[in-house]
C-alpha cells in the first residue's frame, strides 16, 4: 500500500498521540531525514521509543548521542541495542556507569568496543547479578586469575555457572573440587561437563551417586575414566532412563547375560533401543523375537539391522508387512535372505519409490550371488 506525502505528513504531525505512534510503527513507508529527526525529538516518550526501534534509517551522531542521554531509560536501552553505529569511548564509559542496571547490562553485551581493564573489573563487581552475568558472557577479554576466582565464588549461581562454562581458562584442583561439591546441581553439572581436567576416583564416584540425574548422566557420558563392575551395574539399574541408556552406550565393559536380559525388556524405549544397537553381545532367539515385535519402530528397525542372528521365514514375512516403512526397508536391505519370485514381484510393484529402489538393489545382489555360485560350480565341475 502506497501513501501520499500528504497522508504521511498528516499522520506524523497529528496532535493525537495514538496516531503519531501508529505512524512511527508503520514500516510501509520510508521516512525522510526530516521526518526521522522530528520523530526522535517528539515530546512523547512512546513516539521517541518507536522511532528508535525503526531500522530503515541510519542515525546521525547527534541522534545517537541524544538517544543515549534520553531521560527515559527504555529509550536509552533501545539505542544501546542498535548496532548500526560505533560508540565513542565517552559513550561507552557513560553507559557502563548508567544508574539503570538494564543499561549497564546492554553495554556489557555490546561487542564493538574494547573495554578497559578498569571497566571489566568494575563490571565483574557490579552490585546487580544480571550485569555481572553479562560480563562473564563477554568473551572479548581474557580474565585474570583473580577475576576467575571472584566469579567462581559469586553469590549468584547463574554467575558461577557462566564462569564454569567459559573455556578460556584452566581451573585449579581446588576450584574443581569446590565446583563439583557446589550446593547447586546446575553448577555440579557444568563442572562435570568440563573436559580440561582428569577426575579422581572419588570425584567420579561422587558424581555417579549425585542426587540429581543430569549430573549422574553427564558423568556416565564422560569417557576419560574407567568404571568398576559395581558402577556399571548401578548405572544400568539407575532410576532415570537416560542414565541407564548412557551406561548401555559405554563401550569399555562386556555386559552379562543378566544385564542384557534386563536391558532388552526395559520399560524405557531409549534403553531398549540402546541395547538393540549395541553389538558386543549375542542375543537369544527369545530376545530377537521380542525385539522384532517391539511396539517402537526404531527398535524393530535396529533389531532387523543386527547381523548376529538368522531370521526365520515367519519373521521375514512379519517384517515385510510391518506398519513402518523404515522397518520394511531394513528387511529388504538384509543380505542373508533369499527372496522368492513372489517377494520380488510384489516388491518391484510397491507403490513406495524408496522401497521399489531397495528391491531393485536386493534383486541385483541376489542375482550376483547366484551368478557367483554358478561360476564356482562350473569351475569346480560340481
Amino acid at each position: 500500500m502506497k501513501y501520499t506525502i500528504q497522508e504521511i505528513e498528516a499522520g506524523l504531525n497529528s496532535e493525537d498521540l495514538n496516531i503519531r505512534l501508529k505512524w512511527a510503527k508503520n514500516m510501509r513507508f520510508t521516512p525522510t531525514p526530516e521526518q526521522v529527526e522530528r520523530g526522535l525529538t517528539d515530546a512523547a516518550k512512546e513516539v521517541r521509543y518507536s522511532w528508535g526501534c525503526r531500522t530503515d534509517f541510519t542515525p546521525t551522531f547527534e541522534q545517537v548521542e541524544r538517544g543515549l542521554t534520553d531521560k527515559e531509560w527504555l529509550i536509552r536501552s533501545i539505542w544501546v541495542e542498535r548496532m548500526d553505529w560505533t560508540p565513542t569511548p565517552e559513550q561507552v564509559e557513560r553507559g557502563l556507569t548508567d544508574k539503570e542496571e538494564n543499561i549497564r547490562e546492554a553495554w556489557a553485551k555490546r561487542t564493538d568496543y574494547v573495554a578497559t581493564p578498569e571497566q571489566i573489573e568494575r563490571g565483574m563487581r557490579d552490585s546487580k547479578d544480571r550485569v555481572r552475568l553479562a560480563w562473564v558472557k563477554n568473551t572479548d577479554f581474557t580474565p585474570s586469575p583473580q577475576q576467575i576466582e571472584l566469579g567462581l565464588t559469586d553469590k549468584n549461581p547463574e554467575v558461577r555457572r557462566a564462569w564454569v562454562s567459559r573455556t578460556d581458562w584452566t581451573p585449579t584442583p581446588h576450584q574443581i573440587e569446590r565446583g563439583l561439591t557446589d550446593t547447586y546441581n546446575t553448577i555440579r553439572w557444568a563442572w562435570a561437563e568440563r573436559m580440561d581436567y582428569t577426575p579422581t576416583p572419588e570425584q567420579v564416584e561422587r558424581g555417579l551417586t549425585d542426587k540429581e540425574w543430569p549430573v549422574r548422566l553427564t558423568w556416565a557420558e564422560r569417557m576419560d575414566w574407567t568404571p568398576t563392575p559395581e558402577q556399571v551395574e548401578r548405572g544400568l539399574t539407575d532410576e532415570e532412563e537416560d542414565v541407564r541408556a548412557a551406561w548401555v552406550r559405554r563401550p569399555e565393559y562386556t555386559p552379562s547375560h543378566l544385564q542384557t536380559a534386563r536391558g532388552t525388556s526395559d520399560v524405557a524405549v531409549t534403553v531398549r533401543l540402546a541395547w538393540a544397537e549395541r553389538m558386543d553381545w549375542t542375543p537369544t532367539p527369545e530376545q530377537v523375537k521380542r525385539g522384532l515385535k517391539d511396539r517402537n519402530p526404531e527398535i524393530r528397525e535396529a533389531w532387523v539391522k543386527r547381523t548376529d542372528w538368522t531370521p526365520t521365514p515367519e519373521q521375514v514375512e512379519q517384517g515385510l508387512h510391518d506398519r513402518d516403512d523404515a522397518v520394511i526397508l531394513a528387511w529388504v536391505l538384509r543380505r542373508d535372505i533369499t527372496w522368492t519370485e513372489e517377494h520380488i514381484r510384489k516388491g518391484l510393484q510397491d507403490s513406495r519409490k524408496e522401497l521399489r529402489e531397495a528391491w531393485v538393489m536386493a534383486v541385483q545382489h541376489q542375482n550376483s550371488q547366484e551368478s557367483s555360485t554358478t561360476d564356482f560350480m562350473e569351475v569346480h565341475s560340481i
